[in-house]
C-alpha cells in the first residue's frame, strides 16, 4: 500500500467566488502552511493553518478518512476510550490515539490494510466537548 500525502483544512473565505466554502473542510495537497490544492474543487484554497491536518492512511469502521486532529473512539480490553489523533514523535515517529495522559499507536496491522475499527466521532475544531466529556 503506497502512502497518500493528502491534508485537510477550514478555508477561510476572502473572494466572492469562494463564499459558498467559507467553513468547509478542504481536502488535498498541502501547497503551503495555509493553502490547500484540492482536485475535488479544482483549485488553491485558504485555510486557516491551525486547522491543518493531515490524513493518516487509515480509514476508520465506517470507510471514514482518519485525519490528524479527529476525536475517535476505540474499543481497548473490552472498554471504549476517545481520544485525539496526534503526531508524536518522541523518541519514535508516528500518529497516536492521545486520552488523556495515555497514548496508544495506530498499529503497524492498521497502516498495512488501510483500515480500523476505530471510529470517527468528530474532531477537535468543531466537536472539542466531546473529549471534555470522555
Amino acid at each position: 500500500m503506497s502512502r497518500v500525502n493528502k491534508y485537510r483544512g477550514i478555508h477561510i473565505h476572502v473572494s466572492p467566488q469562494n463564499e459558498h466554502l467559507n467553513g468547509r473542510w478542504v481536502c488535498g495537497y498541502l501547497a503551503d502552511e495555509n493553502y490547500i490544492n484540492s482536485p475535488e474543487l479544482e483549485g488553491e484554497f485558504l485555510v486557516d493553518k491551525d486547522t491543518v491536518g493531515q490524513y493518516i492512511g487509515v480509514k476508520d469502521k465506517n470507510e471514514k478518512e482518519i485525519y490528524e486532529g479527529d476525536i475517535v473512539k476505540r474499543e481497548i480490553w473490552g472498554e471504549y476510550v476517545i481520544g485525539q489523533v496526534v503526531w508524536f514523535d518522541i523518541g519514535f515517529c508516528g500518529f497516536q490515539l492521545k486520552c488523556g495522559r495515555h497514548y496508544y499507536p495506530m498499529g503497524k496491522s492498521e497502516l498495512d490494510t488501510g483500515k480500523s475499527d476505530d471510529e470517527v466521532i468528530g474532531n477537535i475544531y468543531e466537536n472539542a466537548n466531546l473529549l471534555e466529556e470522555a
